[in-house]
């Protein structure tokens, strides 16, 4: 059991993950930025037995988490695993192109990780101990149609965490990457849904991800069969790999 501090905590992949982790008895640092879905997963994770704390915080903030960070090791004790779940984004299209939107979601995607890295990690390494994990995407293997700021911001997040990995290791310190495909993270709304290819249910996905992290793996790439698709994808020459995916992004009408 330990404190783990979760960035993206109020819905989704990262709601799931803070339930889970609560049951397997850490004490919950819940940051997001909507406070009321964070009280309620506070009620819930003490209803079940846990603890938890909620923290209001835009984790592209710097300073802000900083102050997350202070708030949580004063109130719960030091942190001994940080998941950096925050994350997301819109489209990047050609036609409306804006590096300021690129900007910001390399900044809700990778610099927000840093941000934690940077508040959390000094404490570990004094301690010569802990756990950082990253939500990452199987979305930065390779440079995807209408999803050039996404793409982009999930392959620096894989290096970042990669490279701390190495770095690490000799501290005591264990680095996990997780790498999901396609999550279905809203309930279905009928026919109108689009399913993606090997499209996993929110529980399934996070169970996976639990798995991995309380087993302390390095990497976490799944559902295999789109592993398998994307890995394959890496290795195919530019013009190949232009040639087949040119049409099959978004269009602004799916916005």
């Amino acid at each position: 059991m330990g404190v783990t501090f979760i960035t993206g905590a109020s819905s989704g992949i990262g709601r799931s993950l803070a339930r889970r982790l609560a049951q397997h008895g850490d004490a919950m640092a819940l940051v997001a930025r909507r406070t009321d879905l964070l009280n309620r997963l506070v009620a819930e994770i003490e209803q079940a037995g846990g603890r938890a704390l909620a923290l209001t915080c835009d984790v592209t903030d710097r300073k802000a988490v900083a102050a997350a960070v202070a708030e949580t090791e004063s109130t719960l004790g030091p942190i001994t695993r940080l998941v950096a779940n925050a994350g997301g984004g819109e489209p990047t299209f050609v036609d409306t192109f804006d590096a300021g939107e690129v900007a910001a979601i390399v900044d809700l995607n990778l610099i927000a990780t840093a941000n934690c890295v940077e508040a959390i990690l000094p404490g570990m390494l004094a301690r010569g101990g802990g756990q950082l994990v990253a939500t990452g995407s199987l979305a930065g293997y390779r440079g995807l149609p209408s999803a050039a700021a996404y793409s982009a911001a999930k392959a620096g997040l894989a290096n970042l965490m990669e490279s701390l990995r190495i770095d690490l290791r000799p501290k005591g310190i264990t680095v996990t990457l997780l790498l999901p495909g396609f999550v279905r993270t809203k309930p279905k709304k009928g026919a109108k849904t689009k399913t993606k290819p090997f499209q996993l249910e929110l529980e399934d996905a996070t169970e996976r991800m639990t798995r991995a992290i309380l087993a302390q793996r390095p990497r976490l790439a799944f559902p295999w069969a789109l592993t398998l698709a994307f890995a394959v994808i890496r290795l195919l020459p530019a013009n190949l790999y232009d040639r087949l995916m040119q049409g099959r992004g978004r269009k602004p009408k799916d916005n």
